[in-house]
């Protein structure tokens, strides 16, 4: 009798949390469609922020490190030894030829070797409208390289000044040299990644506006406020009136 009662017990039930383990409960689900409809609305913008982030860290991490020095010459007047007009339109002229590899070749200091691209990429000369200051700024994949960039540049215009003193009038003078820097001057890590995001941002803004248009025009053709392509045919008709159609006769 016992084996018998044994054999008809039903199979013991699972525990509960192996039953429910498979159900979501109600604030799961309402998470989970948040997140949906979070991502069907803003999915295009978030990809676009998302894009230029990754884009801005990308540059920031594998570009080429360079690095900038800057010395500083001074354009005065010969006899007075001050700085006048012409000292300071001398001086925006100088600026102009200082990165030319003419001007370059009045320089006692050699350039770097193994440098690709042209001095022009090198070298950037920076005037001011109001005082006859030049500066001279060198660009290079070292800190020594850009020191010596910028100490050749404003070397070689002291020489051409002093060269062409007799003809100009002015005299340019050596105000600073340039120091190997201590830290490159790009890539920038909150730099590169500033400019990513906020190009991500503008490319998002866009995006929003464009889909919140077409969001509109659906939304107010569904009910009715914007007509369809039948609809508008119809209303110019009935404006414009039947054509008339058949004979006209025309008395004698």
């Amino acid at each position: 009798m016992m084996q018998r009662r044994d054999a008809r017990r039903r199979p013991p039930r699972p525990p509960r949390t192996v039953r429910r383990a498979g159900r979501v409960g109600p604030a799961a689900r309402r998470l989970r469609g948040l997140v949906t409809a979070t991502a069907r609305r803003f999915g295009l913008p978030i990809a676009f922020v998302l894009a230029g982030f990754l884009g801005g860290l990308g540059y920031a991490v594998f570009a080429p490190t360079t690095y900038t020095a800057t010395a500083y010459v001074l354009v005065v007047d010969a006899g007075k030894g001050q700085s006048g007009p012409a000292a300071v339109s001398f001086a925006q002229a100088f600026g102009r030829l200082a990165p030319l590899p003419e001007t370059l070749a009045y320089s006692s200091l050699p350039l770097p070797d193994g440098e690709s691209g042209s001095t022009r990429e090198h070298i950037q000369a920076s005037t001011s409208p109001d005082t006859p200051l030049i500066k001279l700024a060198g660009s290079g994949r070292t800190a020594r390289d850009a020191a010596a960039y910028a100490n050749a540049a404003a070397d070689a215009l002291v020489r051409y000044g002093t060269s062409h003193r007799s003809d100009t009038g002015v005299r340019v003078a050596l105000m600073t040299l340039a120091e190997p820097p201590a830290e490159p001057s790009s890539p920038n890590l909150p730099l590169g990644l500033a400019v990513g995001t906020a190009s991500g941002i503008l490319l998002a803004g866009l995006a929003a506006a464009v889909m919140s248009g077409r969001r509109g025009r659906a939304g107010r053709r569904e009910r009715g406020h914007v007509p369809s392509a039948a609809g508008a045919g119809a209303l110019e008709e009935k404006i414009a009136g039947p054509v008339p159609t058949g004979r006209v006769e025309v008395g004698s």
